[in-house]
């Protein structure tokens, strides 16, 4: 478990309150169009007050939508939402654009479209030596940091589960940094040995000194932001909330199909809207309760008991066993 959870977390200018979910919008494995997505965040702000685009999305809308996207990212960073962009090495590498989206084009994205963080662009080339590691995405950092017009630049960092540890620590030793970013799959194969892999690296990045928040991109699952946060995780970001719709009594994820056996739980299930919009509202909604709920657990050190009263009763007796909750019970 994290000993030391700080309530606030800076980056520049930047506040966060973790642990904290940021709804991605993507062009990859969704059913709306990128703009469709960026209309409803900034429609439904008072339920969710921040999300993520993609750098590789946004030059690619067509002209009337990039400008519409173009003022609504205005407004939103503007009226003091947090806007995350990604890289856009996820869109590029799923349409088979790796060889075309290279680091100046996420640079001229950084320069046309507002955002209140950004996280780099990923560093490729790989070395088993940590420090040699480091020092590889420390200067790509520095690259992203020279042409973000201010922006502050949040690392991500690949590499095997056993060497993520000593990699990271390496990094925030080296790199001023309040936070750096993981894909959730390079963490381990199953659920189990990605939090142990998470809290092997909050663990090793306690001991440099200071609290360096951790960012884990592709993380949705209202399980796994339980389970990853009482690990050390602070930050998160995923699709589930647009490509499935959860069960508010249950934590459940289903096929959009299913949506008419959930659309009671909320007002949005009589709203006068577009099926699909009322499932986004739907699982926004979910999603900014569950997340106030884990926040207010894991800062009162009651995550375990967060886990036993929300999770079903049988996966939540297999999180005890493999994660040693009952010897603490």
């Amino acid at each position: 478990m994290v000993r030391r959870r700080p309530k606030s977390l800076s980056i520049a200018t930047v506040r966060l309150a973790p642990p904290v979910f940021f709804p991605s919008v993507s062009s990859v494995k969704t059913a709306l169009l990128p703009i469709e997505y960026i209309r409803l965040l900034g429609a439904l702000e008072s339920i969710n007050g921040h999300f993520l685009v993609s750098a590789f999305d946004l030059p690619r809308l067509t002209r009337p939508d990039r400008d519409e996207a173009t003022v609504l990212l205005n407004r939103a960073t503007k009226g003091g939402r947090v806007i995350l962009m990604d890289s856009g090495n996820y869109e590029s590498y799923w349409t088979g654009s790796e060889n075309t989206w290279q680091q100046v084009d996420f640079h001229r994205a950084l320069k046309t479209f507002s955002c209140s963080l950004a996280f780099g662009f990923d560093e490729r080339r790989q070395s088993s030596e940590a420090v040699v590691q480091a020092r590889l995405i420390l200067e790509r950092q520095r690259e992203d940091t020279a042409a973000a017009n201010g922006v502050p630049i949040i690392p991500i960092v690949h590499g095997n589960p056993k060497a993520l540890p000593s990699l990271c620590a390496e990094i925030a030793r080296e790199f001023d940094t309040n936070m750096m970013s993981l894909p959730e799959r390079r963490l381990g194969e199953g659920v189990f040995e990605r939090v142990r892999t998470v809290a092997a690296i909050r663990q090793a990045l306690d001991e440099t000194g200071r609290y360096v928040g951790l960012h884990l991109l592709g993380t949705g699952n209202p399980l796994s932001l339980a389970l990853l946060a009482l690990a050390g995780a602070d930050s998160f970001d995923g699709l589930e909330w647009c490509q499935t719709v959860v069960d508010h009594g249950t934590g459940a994820l289903s096929h959009l199909s299913h949506a008419d056996f959930f659309s009671a739980q909320t007002k949005w299930g009589d709203e006068d809207i577009p099926p699909q919009l009322r499932v986004l509202a739907h699982n926004l909604e979910f999603y900014a309760d569950w997340m106030k709920r884990l926040r207010v657990a894991v800062h009162e050190n009651a995550g375990v008991e967060f886990c036993r009263l929300n999770f079903p009763e049988r996966i939540y007796s297999q999180c005890a066993a493999a994660l040693g909750w009952e010897s603490r019970s």
